[in-house]
């Protein structure tokens, strides 16, 4: 009885082979190790692909590469600044574009609600555009109009501010909208005014609304209808081949301010003298193709057959010769 006891004493009480929490989450410590390796591959020291810099980076969600902070904020920054709404990944191989959650973490406070504003505005349909003095949004379905003359008059709820649905101006009340437009010439004035060597704002072709260009090159981009122009001159970039596009100095969809600005009569001159002779030229040139492709044609299957039989033959009496040799 005494050894039994001593026994019980001396030896250890065995582990548990299995526990309660075991059998609610058998595989909880697996889990909780993969994430733990997982934050630390992501908190790794790695390469940034912009600056080259080895620095603590979290890997993009859309393809796992590496950005650095500072590159990220500059990159996110610039593209709210242009009015994107839907930021694409800075890795060119990459076709995604960054989450909401990312972009916001990147940017300033003022630019927050920019951003916002960009990705609220693009989700909405015609029928909806923000107030001109405090930008809250108004659905045109919405209003209860009794006079159809009165249909596009809007009170907004925030501001109280009455402004026109239909060209996005102060409410003109028994004026329409084209005639509202030719009168307001205070805006056409300031727009077209020459400061730091470009205009103050440039109008959209297609949509009619006044863009003032930050930074970058000529070309536009209008953020309502998607229009491309041109900021210096406020035409449309169109290509032709064959004729040029926009930054052709001799084409006839070319800049006006690129070529000849000051003598206006002697740049239409040339410009249209140049596209009537490629006018008059290009026929001609595609029925000499077609003249030469025919007569090429036509020479090869006369002279193949001739050659091939003439090779044929001369091979034939190079042999016959050899054997009288012999």
């Amino acid at each position: 009885m005494d050894f039994e006891a001593e026994q019980d004493a001396g030896s250890t009480p065995e582990p548990a082979l299995y526990t309660l929490e075991d059998l609610v989450d058998p595989f909880g410590d697996m889990s909780h190790r993969l994430s733990l390796e997982q934050d630390g591959a992501e908190t790794a020291m790695q390469s940034c692909r912009v600056c080259l810099e080895d620095e603590t980076i979290a890997p993009l969600p859309c393809c796992r590469k590496a950005v650095c902070d500072a590159c990220l904020k500059l990159y996110v920054s610039s593209q709210v600044r242009v009015a994107k709404s839907y930021i694409s990944c800075p890795i060119p191989e990459c076709s995604g574009y960054l989450d909401e959650e990312v972009v916001i973490s990147h940017l300033a406070n003022e630019d927050v609600a920019k951003y916002r504003y960009f990705l609220e505005l693009s989700q909405l349909d015609s029928s909806t555009k923000p107030c001109p003095q405090c930008s809250e949004f108004t659905s045109l379905k919405n209003q209860n109009h009794s006079h159809s003359e009165h249909k596009y008059k809007i009170l907004c709820s925030n501001c109280q501010f009455v402004w026109c649905f239909k060209c996005h101006a102060p409410w003109h009340n028994g004026v329409k909208c084209r005639e509202y437009r030719k009168g307001d010439k205070l805006l056409r004035n300031w727009a077209s005014v020459i400061e730091h060597g470009q205009r103050n704002a440039q109008k959209c072709p297609q949509c009619k609304i006044h863009i003032q260009r930050t930074e970058g090159c000529d070309h536009m981009t209008c953020t309502q209808c998607n229009t491309n122009f041109c900021y210096r001159c406020g035409e449309r970039y169109r290509h032709l081949r064959f004729f040029g596009d926009h930054t052709s100095n001799l084409s006839v969809f070319g800049c006006k301010y690129r070529y000849l600005p000051d003598r206006p009569h002697l740049r239409r001159l040339i410009r249209g003298s140049v596209c009537g002779t490629k006018v008059l030229i290009a026929p001609v040139v595609i029925l000499l193709v077609v003249v030469l492709g025919a007569f090429a044609l036509v020479i090869g299957l006369v002279v193949f057959p001739v050659y091939y039989v003439c090779k044929k033959r001369k091979k034939k009496q190079r042999s016959q010769g050899s054997g009288r040799w012999i």
